[in-house]
């Protein structure tokens, strides 16, 4: 267990980051069940209409997708590179803010990247699928909440994290502006939800802040 300079234990070091490891394992687990990935994603034209659905339906397919989705992953891969960046990333900023903002902010940023997804969509009845919305919305809080111990805590790790992440933000708001051809890898990736998650996690630790 770390300790302050006057002796006293340090809470930021004896946190155990449980929820981010939580949410890996759910992850896990539902990939392993092969559970479904259509009966479990967040169909935007249930909440806002189109693809031949007449305007909201609040049916329970909307409310277990907007639940379910973070924790349903396309394959291996998709599964694999997202848990890589929330190992990490999960784990400093449950540190830094706490067990119950972290889940806040995954939740929130979930439903962000769900509710900006949805009506930046050309499609809407393209089912949206995994943790990177809610990942973004800490990539957002990890640049208001320095971790206080850690690899990510030395100054040079840190400015090599917000780099990255500030790359991806600007690479992620041009494929916002620019959407890349339908025919493209990349118009596959749900880069409005991206942005949705990234908007929760810079203006959620600013409030809480205050």
């Amino acid at each position: 267990m770390g300790k302050r300079m006057d002796g006293t234990a340090d809470p930021r070091r004896a946190l155990t980051p449980h929820a981010n490891r939580a949410l890996m394992a759910l992850c896990v687990v539902v990939y392993a069940l092969g559970l479904p990935p259509d009966r479990l994603a967040f169909v935007p034209a249930y909440a806002f209409g189109g693809g031949g659905v007449a305007g909201p339906l609040p049916t329970p397919a909307l409310w277990i997708g907007l639940v379910a989705h973070p924790f349903v992953h396309a394959d291996a891969l998709h599964l694999a590179t997202n848990l890589l960046v929330l190992w990490p990333l999960g784990d400093a900023v449950e540190r830094a803010v706490g067990h119950g903002r972290f889940l806040l902010l995954f939740a929130l940023g979930a439903l962000a990247a769900a509710g900006l997804e949805g009506l930046l969509a050309t499609d809407r009845m393209a089912p949206l699928i995994g943790a990177s919305g809610a990942i973004c919305a800490l990539m957002g809080a990890f640049l208001w909440q320095p971790p206080r111990n850690g690899l990510w805590a030395r100054s040079g790790w840190r400015w090599l994290a917000v780099v990255g992440i500030g790359a991806f933000a600007m690479v992620n708001a041009v494929l916002v502006i620019h959407p890349p051809s339908a025919g493209s890898p990349l118009a596959e990736v749900g880069w409005g939800a991206h942005l949705g998650g990234l908007l929760v996690g810079l203006a959620l630790p600013v409030l809480w802040r205050r």
